[in-house]
């Protein structure tokens, strides 16, 4: 079947533009109002999930406090323990004599031809107690001699006779004491 326009031809033009603008009028509304719902859609969203960040970080700051006394209380003990340690070794450390001076004060003083077998310090009066051999009995009263000679560091030599009784083979021992200051 045919169908036939009897319109006269301006006619059927403007018909043709007047659906040509319905639709685009049809277009332009459905975009509108689809652009708008996306917008309110979006505008809603990010209102909402400014408002969850909001509560999320009051949550986050809210947990962190509560956190945050309870580390802060506990790194405040450890702290405090660890300060408490090195004082007491800092303590520990200036009340003890340092016998490394000592040794240091007494390493000069034996000839290279005696040998010191025992060297024994009482920290509380400060008496050395030093036993060693000796090929010949001359290193031994060099020895002694270099002790007297430093008075500085070392004081009221015992010197028993028996150190130079044999001129061989000598078992010797002296006990001496140290100046108050050496070991500080």
């Amino acid at each position: 079947m045919k169908t036939i326009n009897l319109l006269p031809k301006p006619r059927q033009r403007e018909l043709r533009f007047d659906s040509v603008l319905h639709s685009l009028w049809v277009v332009i509304t459905l975009s509108l109002i689809s652009f708008v719902l996306v917008f309110l859609a979006q505008y809603g969203t990010n209102f909402y999930l400014q408002r969850q960040a909001q509560d999320i970080k009051a949550q986050v700051v809210a947990l962190q406090d509560e956190v945050g006394k309870q580390q802060n209380t506990n790194v405040k003990n450890q702290v405090q323990t660890v300060n408490n340690l090195i004082e007491d070794y800092k303590n520990l450390a200036a009340a003890s004599p340092k016998w490394s001076k000592v040794i240091k004060a007494f390493a000069p003083l034996p000839p290279s031809q005696l040998k010191i077998t025992t060297f024994n310090v009482n920290s509380s009066d400060g008496l050395v107690r030093i036993t060693g051999q000796s090929a010949t009995r001359d290193p031994v009263i060099q020895l002694y001699n270099n002790i007297l000679g430093d008075s500085k560091d070392f004081y009221d030599i015992d010197y028993p006779l028996e150190n130079i009784s044999q001129p061989t083979n000598v078992s010797f021992h002296f006990s001496f004491y140290i100046q108050k200051q050496l070991p500080q």
